[in-house]
């Protein structure tokens, strides 16, 4: 069915890394973790650039959460989510944010990735629009337009199944494979009807360089639209879980107070995310805690097993996975605090 969607591929451009960011907390006397008086060192993904949807983790580093648990956390930049739940997988670092696509992909291929807790309660991507263009109210509003995203987004292959999901031919639809850091500007500029984009992270980025135009922008979210999956959570491997549990449940507990924190007190988190990385916009990464708040809803880190059988079911439908994949290698909800709070 891909095939058959007409594709335009523009040139790739190769992003130039930053330096990588080490965030050490603070010193705690009394904990299991410790070894010789010293807090355990823990290395986290952040599967992409430092952004708000990262608050909670940033604002425990900050707020001597991890600490309080014997951990020093070290928050480092990722390039993508396949890539982050792979080298996860490898030992590089003992958890990461990654997607259900991710794991499902790395346990087909043998690998020992798992959920441990969610921090998207649904698949967070979308497909914005200019409002002065175009008016994308159902799915079936996409056909003639032209469609753009990452050339290594998950888009590429989830787009034309949420389609078909929702009776649009894919072949109604021009599919166009962009380098992601010109999506937005391919938005603003004219050179397609929409583009994918994600709360928490880019919609903010669009919904600006929009405003810089004089326009507007929306989106239409997929998850609306018979997409009931999952979204990005915490990862750790088998090998973490079975040899490390109390450093795995530490580490859950930390984690969640300081998005409890972080979504109750979204402006203080933005200016610890500023005070740490202080080349971010504030105005954006206001918007990112904001709308990664939402994402996590009122019953963080849950993970139905129900819904984590559709998500199996669609991606692993989608990218041709099969039967190589069970349900129950894809998440455990063992680790997860009974009471979050800050």
């Amino acid at each position: 069915m891909l095939r058959s969607i007409k594709r335009t591929t523009k040139s790739f451009v190769v992003m130039i890394s930053i330096s990588i960011l080490f965030l050490q907390g603070c010193s705690s006397e009394n904990d299991d973790e410790q070894i010789d008086g010293q807090l355990t060192d823990i290395s986290f993904n952040m599967s992409w650039l430092p952004q708000g949807s990262m608050a909670g983790v940033i604002t425990a580093i900050e707020k001597g959460y991890y600490a309080e648990e014997g951990l020093n956390v070290s928050a480092m930049r990722g390039f993508g989510g396949i890539r982050t739940v792979n080298e996860l997988d490898q030992g590089m670092f003992e958890f990461g944010y990654g997607d259900p696509l991710a794991i499902i992909l790395n346990r087909n291929n043998g690998g020992s990735a798992r959920m441990i807790g969610a921090l998207n309660s649904r698949w967070p991507a979308g497909l914005c629009y200019v409002n002065e263009r175009n008016k994308l109210n159902t799915p079936a509003d996409l056909a003639g337009l032209k469609v753009g995203g990452g050339q290594s987004s998950p888009m590429q292959v989830i787009v034309p199944e949420w389609l078909t999901l929702n009776g649009v031919n894919p072949e109604d639809v021009t599919m166009m494979q962009l380098e992601p850091s010109i999506v937005s500007a391919a938005l603003i500029e004219g050179d397609i009807d929409a583009g994918e984009c994600w709360q928490g992270n880019s919609v903010a980025v669009f919904q600006k360089r929009a405003r810089e135009a004089g326009l507007t922008v929306s989106w239409i979210e997929y998850s609306d639209f018979n997409l009931p999956i999952y979204g990005n959570g915490i990862v750790t491997t088998d090998k973490i879980i079975a040899e490390q549990p109390e450093l795995v449940a530490k580490f859950l507990r930390a984690t969640y107070r300081g998005y409890a924190y972080a979504g109750q007190h979204q402006q203080e988190a933005t200016e610890i995310m500023i005070k740490h990385y202080p080349t971010l916009d504030a105005a954006i990464t206001a918007q990112q805690v904001m709308e990664m708040t939402d994402l996590i809803g009122d019953q963080p880190g849950a993970l139905e097993r129900t819904r984590v059988e559709a998500t199996l079911n669609f991606l692993g439908g989608a990218y041709n996975v099969g039967d190589g994949v069970d349900v129950d290698e894809i998440y455990t909800t063992e680790f997860l605090p009974n009471n979050i709070s800050e």
